[in-house]
């Protein structure tokens, strides 16, 4: 049964109207205050191992349910892109992609959006105009076959958490169409969708696609910012200098036409330092959330109670959802502040930095604090960083 609801934070009034039922609503998301005057509400969902810490099962079943609604509607196409947002929706767009991978025989590739520059990769450049930062890359894939598909796919499916203006995607779709002159359609998918039908209309006309709107959860809502609440959050934008040095594999930046490597057999040496059923955080680090999934999971599989959550360089005040936060440098080298949020919601036994750079002091300091244990993913592979 719909609901309305009215949410009273620090930064203003946050007034909802869903479609589906509260119990529902309440099972993916909560509220929490953002330190941004262009945007001082955040929807906090729970199943996105970004803001608040969730199950691998939590994430596995939002992606099935995803994946189901797109498998739902009438494809009529061959070739698709899909499109993970940075930085908080990456494991979720490279989640849905994989279970619809696996799920089809059709032809697909993925791509994430991403703040960090990369020297000699040509890109699409577009703007999150409400965000904290601004700034995002798509980059065309280096490799010949997935560039093919990326340049001349029909179908864009986009995958975000949250909706609520649309404005990102413009920007996005009409940066991408001057590269395909081929796209026919576009599919935007998302736990939550707070754009009302006049919002939906405007992008059509706007973008001169047709697109089609799937989400778990759907409705409206309306801020009233407190006029008497005083933003502080420090500048968070991503610095220009090229971060090649700091990736060493493509688990979607620039393209990928398949499923990751499998860790399967490739953490008996981390287990055996953990008693049975011990629960177990894993860590991703801002944009790189999925490989810290995919180790949760194999643990999971091993008889740990694991749980997944992300640093992000998203300014969120202590209220609601947010019970605590760790504050730290960021690892990319950008000189900017980093969170971790909510780790006293679970009590854990250990905690694993699962990370794709090179072990900087950032790095060090985080699994110092944190008496954790830290993992990278090198080309795929796990090691003891």
């Amino acid at each position: 049964m719909p609901f309305s609801k009215t949410i009273a934070l620090p930064t203003g009034s946050l007034k909802i109207q869903i479609n589906e039922t509260e119990d529902l609503f309440n099972q993916y998301i909560d509220f929490a205050a953002r330190n941004n005057p262009k945007r001082g509400f955040l929807f906090v969902s729970k199943v996105l191992a970004k803001h608040y810490p969730c199950t691998p099962t939590q994430m596995r079943v939002s992606y099935h349910q995803l994946v189901d609604l797109l498998l739902a509607i009438e494809m009529g196409s061959d070739k698709f892109v899909f499109i993970g947002m940075a930085e908080t929706a990456t494991a979720l767009g490279l989640g849905v992609y994989e279970t619809w991978l696996k799920q089809t025989q059709k032809q697909g590739v993925y791509c994430q959006t991403t703040r960090y520059f990369l020297d000699n990769h040509p890109f699409v450049n577009f703007e999150e105009t409400h965000s904290h930062a601004t700034g995002f890359y798509l980059y065309q894939p280096e490799n010949d076959a997935v560039k093919k598909v990326f340049n001349h796919a029909d179908t864009l499916v986009l995958i975000d958490d949250e909706i609520s203006t649309g404005n990102t995607f413009v920007n996005l779709i009409n940066a991408y169409k001057k590269l395909n002159p081929d796209l026919k359609r576009v599919i935007v998918i998302s736990l939550l969708n707070l754009t009302n039908e006049l919002t939906r209309n405007n992008m059509t006309v706007k973008t001169g696609i047709t697109i089609t709107w799937l989400s778990i959860l759907s409705g409206c809502f309306e801020f009233t910012p407190n006029p008497e609440f005083a933003f502080n959050a420090e500048k968070v934008e991503s610095n220009q200098h090229c971060k090649q040095h700091l990736f060493n594999g493509n688990y979607g930046r620039l393209g990928i036409n398949n499923l990751l490597p499998s860790l399967t057999g490739q953490l008996a040496f981390l287990a055996a330092n953990f008693k049975a059923e011990s629960r177990l955080l894993l860590v991703g680090t801002g944009e790189f959330i999925y490989y810290a999934y995919l180790v949760a999971t194999e643990l999971e599989n091993q008889g740990f109670k694991t749980y997944v959550q992300s640093t992000t360089r998203s300014p969120i005040l202590i209220s609601h959802a947010i019970l605590n936060a760790e504050i730290f440098q960021d690892n990319y080298e950008d000189q900017i502040i980093n969170y971790l949020y909510n780790t006293q919601v679970v009590k854990y036994d250990a905690i694993i930095i699962v990370h794709e750079t090179p072990k900087n002091s950032a790095l060090v300091y985080l699994t110092s604090f944190l008496k954790a244990t830290s993992l990278r993913i090198n080309h795929g592979k796990v090691c003891l960083s």
